[in-house]
């Protein structure tokens, strides 16, 4: 019995030790290395809307490149090229810069989940600017790849008509083509179980866009990101005078 009591007491004393090296260890610049799916948006200085959807790719050593598709106010950047930098701290918080441009815009950051999201939020005055930063894992980014029975959810503004929100079901045949159906909000106008079509598009990179059309009306246009592994995905509308970004998940 003592035996048995000292062999469990130095197990514990082993498992606490080695979980205190491990918050001991903390983060570093190294912790965020591979590709992040990225979703942001708030206020720009006016105060009007602004929502991003893109691709970092970390390199662990502090610097990141990538590509954004940016709504500002409903006029639409797509695909636009990123640069910037990074720095974390060993309590897991940190800071960094964008650069798309000419412009430079500045963030503070905190890791969560072992290093596969961090939580950012924009410091330059006069913009209220916030969002999350999903590892992609290693998906097979191909149409083929992307492929399956997905639920999604979209929020935003449409200029001129005001709020929207939009849920349902995507069916992706892993050949480019897309089927099912959404129910949404327009403005507080409520429809439902809305037959959608579609085809969208994969690259190499694990970005996309699709183009769905909801029974009886015009197209809507989306790039995407895809994260998790192929379980989901970040998207945002590339159509004029819109504001809305959302989430396609398995």
């Amino acid at each position: 019995m003592i035996s048995r009591n000292l062999t469990m007491a130095t197990l514990i004393c082993a498992t606490m030790f080695f979980a205190f090296s491990q918050r001991a260890a903390g983060c570093s610049n190294s912790t965020l290395t591979g590709a992040y799916g990225l979703s942001f948006g708030g206020t720009d200085k006016s105060s009007a809307p602004s929502t991003s959807v893109g691709l970092l790719n970390l390199d662990g050593k502090g610097s990141f490149t990538g590509v954004v598709t940016t709504s500002k106010n409903g006029v639409i950047q797509s695909n636009a090229p990123v640069t910037g930098t990074y720095k974390v701290g060993t309590n897991c918080t940190g800071s960094g810069t964008f650069l798309s441009g000419s412009k430079t815009r500045h963030f503070n950051l905190v890791i969560t989940s072992a290093g596969t999201e961090f939580e950012l939020i924009g410091t330059d005055s006069g913009r209220t600017l916030s969002g999350t930063a999903f590892a992609q894992g290693k998906p097979t980014c191909t149409i083929a790849g992307v492929k399956g029975t997905y639920g999604f959810q979209a929020a935003g503004l449409f200029e001129n008509i005001g709020p929207v929100a939009f849920t349902g079901q995507l069916k992706l045949d892993g050949a480019g083509h897309v089927a099912g159906n959404e129910s949404g909000s327009v403005n507080g106008t409520i429809f439902s179980g809305l037959e959608l079509t579609g085809t969208y598009t994969v690259k190499s990179n694990c970005t996309g866009s699709a183009k769905v059309t909801p029974q009886g009306l015009s197209a809507f246009n989306f790039n995407f990101v895809v994260i998790a592994g192929g379980v989901e995905m970040l998207a945002i509308e590339t159509d004029a005078n819109t504001n809305v970004s959302g989430s396609i998940q398995k």
